[in-house]
């Protein structure tokens, strides 16, 4: 039982290192790198001391700043979020959540970034500061996202520093639509399980709904295309149907969070990216499938890598496997601090159905 758990505390210090992380192309002063004493079979004993004062620079902050309501007006709300900043950090990454989740679910995977200043936030109608806002699942949340870089690029810390960004599902569209409206936002990009459009979302979603069978033959409920036309008129009974649908499909309740349905389209955003760009996505997602990911993958010029894992569901490939998810997302954000991507390969793809995965890794 010692053993297992002295094992244990091996390996939560080795995800939470700081100053050696594996397989780094880029240095750092040795002088102002913290060590800890990692046990061994001879040396099981831990210098909790030490830990304990690392884990007191750990302490994150709470912040404050203003995002525009819509494209068109100049009113504005605010939004909370939460910063972390390390000491000789080569960056920042900015973490955006999905749909009914928040920033404290984002700053939890801080640990991911052992190299860089880390914030989140929560979008407009989750977490705090929501009343009178409406979620728009990735549309409107782009100006969110465009507020918290702008929050960043404006501390002297912070603005002369590689600003990457990490978002998943919602808030990985969030981000498309962010960086396609300005392309000096972002140096780099990790995009975790992203939809393709909600017009295609819906109609995958339909397709399956919409379906029977009678007696041993396929039938389709008539109307579907009737309604795909009018799902996003903004009249309280197109509005309410949607909701309605969108959970059958999604299993996602948009009571939880006010919602307004509209057309978000990041398959052709992303054409607009030209940053470097990581994407993630399960095998197993039963709410977005490989193929939607595969298609905004194709659209994205530039430098590009796709990791297809065996996840189980939604945002899925880090429960999966923590340690590879951790070695995968370091091992890009080496090659940007690098800045050697014209010498490699502008696209690559990693399927764990593919045979010999585990030599690309």
């Amino acid at each position: 039982m010692f053993k297992k758990v002295c094992f244990f505390i091996y390996f939560s210090l080795l995800i939470s290192l700081t100053s050696h992380c594996a397989d780094m192309s880029f240095s750092q002063d040795s002088s102002t790198q913290q060590t800890f004493i990692i046990p061994t079979h001879d040396n099981v004993a831990i210098d909790l001391a030490k830990i304990k004062q690392q884990l007191a620079t750990l302490q994150t902050e709470k912040v404050i700043f203003d995002v525009n309501q819509n494209e068109v007006s100049h009113e504005k709300f605010q939004r909370k979020g939460v910063l972390l900043k390390r000491e000789n950090s080569i960056g920042t990454i900015l973490i955006c959540h999905g749909y009914l989740g928040c920033k404290r679910d984002a700053i939890a995977l801080k640990h991911l970034f052992p190299l860089y200043n880390v914030m989140s936030f929560d979008f407009r109608a989750h977490g705090e500061l929501t009343d009178g806002q409406l979620s728009t699942i990735g549309r409107d949340e782009a100006l969110d996202v465009i507020g918290a870089v702008n929050f960043i690029k404006s501390d002297p810390e912070m603005r002369d520093k590689r600003v990457i960004v990490f978002g998943y599902s919602m808030g990985a569209v969030a981000s498309i639509e962010a960086q396609s409206k300005d392309k000096t936002l972002f140096d780099a990009m990790i995009l975790d399980c992203p939809f393709d459009s909600t017009d295609d979302s819906m109609r995958r979603g339909l397709d399956k709904q919409m379906k029977f069978t009678l007696f041993g033959t396929e039938m389709e409920i008539p109307g579907k295309e009737l309604y795909l036309k009018n799902m996003y008129n903004e009249s309280g009974i197109a509005q309410y149907i949607t909701s309605i649908l969108f959970k059958q499909v999604s299993s996602l309740d948009s009571n939880q969070v006010a919602t307004k349905f509209v057309r978000v389209s990041p398959i052709d955003s992303i054409k607009k990216v030209s940053v470097p760009c990581l994407f993630i996505h399960c095998e197993n997602d039963k709410k977005v499938p490989v193929e939607a990911v595969e298609k905004l993958y194709n659209n994205k010029p530039g430098f590009k890598q796709l990791w297809i894992t065996p996840g189980k569901k939604h945002f899925g490939s880090y429960n999966n496997h923590p340690e590879l998810y951790w070695y995968k997302v370091n091992k890009f954000l080496n090659v940007i601090a690098s800045s050697q991507i014209n010498k490699l390969p502008q696209e690559r793809i990693y399927d764990h159905r593919t045979q010999n995965f585990e030599n690309k890794i």
